[in-house]
């Protein structure tokens, strides 16, 4: 694991909790790396501790869900077992609950 992933991994298990979700270029900025959104993506498919490390919170700008290692039918899961409503891969109420 590199040192940017573990960033990733740890800024977004103590930043987003259950119930909530954040973007890719969020959680770069929230990181204080606001262009690496790419990077952050792809730190979030690689990830070797889901759901420990919570990578199904991070979605799309748009509200979609985008990839899940996993597929995307078990991310809609996790995410609902939260209380996030999930309609036509698109979170309902996202501007509401992303961080």
């Amino acid at each position: 694991m590199t040192a940017f992933q573990k960033l990733c991994y740890d800024t977004l298990k103590h930043h987003v909790p259950a119930g909530s979700v954040t973007t890719y270029g969020n959680l770069a900025k929230l990181m204080k790396h606001p262009k690496a959104y790419r990077a952050v993506g792809t730190a979030m498919n690689k990830n070797p501790n889901a759901p420990e490390v919570p990578c199904h919170r991070v979605v799309k700008s748009n509200g979609e869900l985008g990839d899940y290692a996993f597929g995307s039918n078990l991310k809609q899961k996790r995410l609902q077992e939260e209380g996030v409503q999930v309609v036509n891969n698109k979170i309902v109420n996202f501007k509401d609950i992303c961080l």
